[in-house]
């Protein structure tokens, strides 16, 4: 039987960021996952949108953490980079959320609102809009690029241990908690961290339901790049990219885990593209894909220690801000799959929020 202080199910963003993060903390680390068709870590824009989602972020302690994650985003990827040697392209020019009709009541602290002639003067290839409010911190990151690299840096460490299998079930009933692969093989550590995204529910062994289901995001990559900036509105955005690429996203679809394309969803990207930005519309279509978020009911991942299993950590949910927050998750699970406190409140986070609710 194979031993590691951490055992980490899943080995996307979410799953190598806490791998590193313990790693780097001195911890035997063993990353169980296997590559599934519909990943998210893979197949979203890399949207750093904390305050052109702020509306999605429940409460101030939910949003000083997204903002936080969004701010660790330089030194992050600076530390990988040192490491590993691998740059991974980081835009924090800001992001635009458009508006169709007046001036939004109150924009949120440190954001800006741009009239119709000061939005066209940024970004002359927009449609027509009343204006926009800039935030001016947000962004993007390639999150293609940042899970090779979060590939690697996992790779550095070697006490850190990546085993393509599937996790087929837990038991955390006795001293030493063990995951037992599909394989029949089986892993004993001190903790075990799950970070299985829209597949966490699916292993067994939980000590109690993890309220996580799949939901499918379709995307779409022009052959076109006419913006400067990411830009929120009209029924999606665009992201632009290196390459001279525009990331066009997103369906939500409740289709379970059925991660195909669909020609509804590729016209309704198309015609997102060309509302926005009009010269998109006749742009080149260079790829079609379709991934599958792990939501949770009230739109929070699910963060931190099982209440009746605390060599169970929880760092799983994260919808459509599993990006955002894979950094600051990895610092913040991987902390405490130490022994150390979190530096952050995962106080909202916590799993037993849907017992209660229950």
């Amino acid at each position: 039987m194979k031993t590691a202080d951490v055992i980490v199910v899943g080995g996307g963003l979410i799953g190598l960021a806490v791998a590193s993060g313990a790693a780097a903390r001195g911890a035997s680390v063993c990353v169980v996952g296997e590559s599934r068709t519909g990943e998210a870590s893979a197949a979203g824009a890399g949207m750093l949108a904390p305050g052109a989602e702020s509306d999605e972020l429940r409460g101030d302690v939910v949003v000083r953490f997204a903002v936080a994650g969004r701010d660790l985003f330089p030194s992050y990827l600076q530390s990988i980079r040192e490491r590993t040697g691998i740059e991974v392209p980081l835009d924090r020019s800001g992001i635009l959320e458009l508006s169709f009709d007046e001036k939004p009541a109150s924009p949120p602290v440190g954001s800006e609102w741009l009239d119709a002639g000061a939005l066209h003067a940024l970004e002359p290839t927009l449609a027509d809009f009343t204006g926009a409010t800039l935030h001016p911190y947000d962004g993007s990151v390639d999150n293609v690029v940042l899970l090779q690299a979060l590939r690697r840096l996992v790779r550095t460490y070697d006490a850190a241990v990546l085993v393509a299998g599937r996790a087929r079930s837990i038991d955390v009933s006795g001293m030493r908690p063990r995951v037992t692969l599909a394989s029949g093989d089986s892993i004993e550590g001190g903790f075990v961290v799950l970070a299985g995204g829209a597949w966490v529910s699916q292993l067994g062994g939980l000590p109690r339901p993890v309220p996580v289901r799949p939901v499918r995001g379709q995307m779409l990559s022009l052959g076109a790049s006419t913006l400067h900036h990411v830009t929120y509105g009209g029924g999606g955005y665009l992201v632009p990219r290196t390459g001279g690429r525009t990331l066009v996203g997103a369906t939500m679809e409740d289709v379970g885990y059925d991660c195909s394309t669909t020609q509804e969803g590729r016209d309704t990207l198309t015609s997102v593209a060309a509302r926005i930005a009009p010269s998109l519309g006749a742009a080149p279509l260079l790829s079609h894909w379709a991934g599958l978020r792990p939501i949770t009911p009230d739109g929070l991942a699910i963060l931190g220690p099982d209440p009746d299993a605390p060599s169970l950590l929880y760092a799983c949910g994260h919808g459509r801000n599993g990006i955002l927050l894979a950094p600051i998750t990895g610092e913040s699970i991987g902390a405490m799959a130490v022994g150390e406190a979190a530096s952050f409140d995962l106080s909202p986070f916590a799993i037993g929020r849907f017992t209660a609710a229950a």
